[in-house]
């Protein structure tokens, strides 16, 4: 059974970290303490299967009207309702399983959505909208909601490197997309979006780093154990 050499207490299963500090435990691995039990069948399951079985038939329903109903040129609509519903279905899929944390679902929710949108602007013939404008405001919204959680959650310093590296990678954009407007001389009315993102992305930054300072030298030092 492995041990944990600083707590000093036997943990069973296949667990490879002390449940109170953290630390790896060492030690072989011993048998688990409660027997193993039936996965539930949730009732999800079965609205999602439902919700995937409309959605699909919707698609299929499209692409027969968009490829062999319609005889002239046209964009092929049905592609994007297959792209959003099979997004769309991904999305559903994870919230219904319950296990998911925050700070990534929101940060992963911006990185498909965005991808989403810009597809969705160069499908239809790209105008801009989607990078000048609806990604810095998404941009914008998720670094407000990472700071909010960081406040909200109970167990702010199980997560606090999360909330910190999301607040950091999502404050990067704005800083790489204007530095090449900078250099072209582009800074224009198109700008301003990222430039209220790379403003909030700032003081939401020193917001956590101020108010939640000495949870994340907390958090660091259990982290890399010093």
């Amino acid at each position: 059974m492995k041990t944990c050499p600083h707590c000093h207490i036997q943990v069973g299963g296949d667990t490879g970290y002390c449940p109170l500090c953290q630390n790896r435990l060492h030690g072989e691995q011993g048998s688990p303490w409660f027997p193993p039990t039936a996965p539930r069948i949730h009732r999800a399951s079965l609205f999602y299967k439902i919700v995937a079985f409309v959605v699909l038939a919707l698609t299929v329903v499209a692409g027969a009207i968009d490829f062999l109903l319609l005889d002239t040129a046209h964009l092929h609509f049905s592609l994007l309702i297959l792209v959003w519903g099979v997004a769309g279905l991904s999305v559903l899929r994870v919230l219904l399983r319950r296990r998911y944390n925050g700070p990534r679902l929101v940060f992963n929710l911006l990185l498909l959505v965005s991808a989403l949108i810009v597809f969705t602007d160069w499908f239809t013939g790209y105008t801009g909208y989607s990078l000048d404008l609806v990604v810095p405001i998404l941009c914008s919204v998720t670094l407000v909601c990472n700071f909010i959680f960081a406040f909200l959650h109970s167990r702010f310093t199980a997560n606090a490197l999360v909330y910190l590296l999301m607040n950091i990678g999502v404050g990067l954009l704005p800083y790489i997309l204007l530095f090449f407007r900078i250099d072209r001389g582009r800074i224009d009315g198109h700008s301003i979006p990222w430039v209220n993102c790379l403003i909030i992305s700032v003081v939401t930054f020193l917001g956590l780093v101020i108010f939640k300072g000495r949870d994340l030298r907390s958090e660091i030092a259990k982290r890399l154990h010093l």
